[in-house]
């Protein structure tokens, strides 16, 4: 079985497609630290730097050596997102604009050239609206591709123990399975300790469990927040902030584990550590992050939760047969 990933960022989206591929998946993306990540974790795949943008189907059919059985995109989606000033601009501008969002049309249009038997594409909810639900239908139709479900995932009403609401745009009806998910200490509480405490156990590590440096000015900040709150604020609008390191409830499940945020631990004085975030985002802790400290959360929260991945790749095998 022959899988093409684009988009694939660190790997989340590929974790519960690899194991039935058969070594014979293509993963393509831009970013290089997100690259060498994904070659870490899945050694025998595929890896293909260059902007999609610029890529011909004729190409990833000779790199990949045929037509791909499934193809599986998370195409950028910063100009939908909420955190984004410009989010309120109609659909069509952002989509046939000159920003990242225009990447969705070439994701489209390369699932149209090599008609893969399934497709699913992963994107911010918000993308449907203003007008974008309807330009997605008339692209895929252009491309000659009717049948085109929207499916609405909540990943943790499936097991994730981080809230994450993405519309996961397909070929095929998704009915995945209900799970309960983790509170934010049942899934990060049995981690290795940090700073002094870890002089009591210091043969106990995990990959990607270090400290994020704080600024006294920073550290002071987080002392004073409280649960629920965020220790910094970001502004989206003249009249419009969000909060940004929040202090995660040690009870409850994690609020979404975006890339570009961070989190305070629920009991202690620091931010998460990537290895906490990769555990808010299902991921085991065999899956190692690599590049930069700032490039490693980023990864963690670009990606497709991989129990959502592989929730979704069981569809796809089911309806494959």
């Amino acid at each position: 079985m022959k899988i093409l990933d684009l988009f694939c960022g660190a790997g989340g989206f590929s974790f519960g497609f690899t194991p039935h591929s058969n070594d014979t998946n293509l993963a393509i993306d831009i970013g290089s630290s997100a690259l060498e990540t994904y070659v870490l974790n899945y050694p025998e795949a595929k890896i293909w730097q260059v902007d999609i943008h610029d890529l011909h189907s004729i190409q990833i059919e000779e790199v990949l050596g045929g037509f791909p059985d499934i193809i599986i995109a998370s195409p950028p989606c910063e100009e939908f997102s909420k955190a984004n000033p410009e989010s309120q601009r109609p659909a069509a501008e952002r989509i046939y604009g000159e920003g990242t969002a225009r990447l969705l049309l070439d994701t489209i249009r390369i699932v149209g050239d090599l008609s893969p038997r399934v497709f699913v594409i992963e994107n911010v909810a918000a993308i449907l609206h203003a007008g974008g639900k309807e330009i997605i239908l008339r692209e895929f139709e252009r491309v000659g591709i009717d049948n085109v479900v929207f499916n609405m995932v909540r990943a943790h009403q499936h097991g994730n123990p981080s809230k994450r609401l993405r519309v996961f745009i397909s070929n095929l009806r998704m009915d995945l399975p209900r799970k309960k998910a983790l509170t934010v200490m049942e899934s990060i509480g049995n981690l290795p300790a940090l700073g002094l405490d870890s002089l009591f156990n210091p043969d106990e590590t995990s990959p990607n469990h270090l400290t994020y440096p704080l600024s006294d000015d920073r550290l002071k900040a987080v002392r004073k927040t409280r649960w629920g709150q965020g220790a910094r604020h970001f502004r989206v609008s003249k009249t419009k902030t969000l909060p940004n390191w929040v202090r995660l409830f040690p009870d409850r499940l994690s609020t979404s584990i975006n890339g570009l945020s961070r989190y305070i631990h629920p009991y202690e004085n620091r931010i998460l550590t990537v290895r906490e975030h990769a555990r808010l985002m299902s991921y085991p802790d065999s899956f190692t992050f690599v590049g930069a400290i700032d490039s490693q959360y980023n990864q963690v929260g670009e990606s497709v939760p991989p129990l959502i991945s592989q929730l979704i790749a069981q569809e796809a095998r089911a309806y494959l047969g």
